[in-house]
């Protein structure tokens, strides 16, 4: 970069770019020729495709995400989302019932979900207008893992789904499952979503685990940030 000086000029002059900085005239050259290759193009669209999405998906999962507004969390599921992706074009995409990368996903910090919950949870693809979120029967005191004083928890299930080449929502839908942190056995359930999949969705199935304690004379939930535990159970492309 040159500097130019007792000169007060804005502009282009050939390939030579002025500019004021810092209260300095600087030049610096135009750079030209510059092409993208095919891969570098198809990662940048599929960037844009992936922002797009997860933007949407967050807003139908916002209930299992327990700091919406972080951009760390956001910058990584929008990158998460671009990963499955790939070089692969929308129109050439080829339908999973577990799409990688996606699936796992972490919103939260601490130990994962699956360390905390440690039930078998199934997510099933009924029809296009419904989805199922089958939970083992449990003891809650035996199979999930909470804080010191937790008394209750409350199992947060969320399912969105967006059309990857509009970006678009096809709808969301959530359930909540509250039981006493005892050693009573909790029977099996089958949670419904009427979320649409039509051809070309991406459908995510989050989970946030919530415990409850008794602090101040009353019980709330544990604001921990080690005991948060908030995932992607399932992501699936049809």
């Amino acid at each position: 970069m040159a500097r130019v000086t007792n000169v007060i000029i804005n502009g282009t002059v050939g390939n030579m770019v002025l500019y004021h900085r810092m209260g300095k005239t600087c030049a610096r050259l135009k750079r030209e020729g510059i092409k993208q290759t095919h891969a570098t193009k198809m990662r940048s669209e599929n960037f844009g495709i992936a922002s797009r999405a997860a933007k949407y998906l967050r807003k139908g999962l916002q209930a299992v995400i327990p700091i919406e507004s972080d951009r760390s969390m956001q910058s990584r599921f929008s990158g998460a989302i671009a990963k499955w992706l790939r070089l692969s074009k929308i129109d050439a995409l080829a339908p999973c019932d577990t799409a990688p990368h996606i699936s796992g996903f972490q919103f939260s910090g601490g130990d994962g979900f699956s360390e905390r919950f440690r039930v078998p949870v199934t997510v099933s693809k009924v029809d296009d207008r419904l989805m199922t979120v089958a939970i083992k029967d449990f003891i809650p005191a035996k199979h999930i893992i909470a804080p010191p004083g937790t008394l209750m928890i409350e199992l947060v299930v969320a399912v969105a789904g967006s059309i990857l080449k509009t970006g678009m929502p096809s709808g969301s839908s959530v359930q909540r499952m509250q039981v006493p942190y005892n050693h009573e056995a909790i029977a099996s359930q089958v949670l419904q979503f009427p979320v649409p999949s039509p051809a070309g969705s991406l459908t995510i199935a989050a989970a946030w685990l919530q415990y409850y304690v008794f602090k101040n004379n009353r019980i709330s939930r544990s604001e921990n940030p080690d005991f948060m535990p908030a995932a992607v159970i399932n992501a699936r492309y049809n």
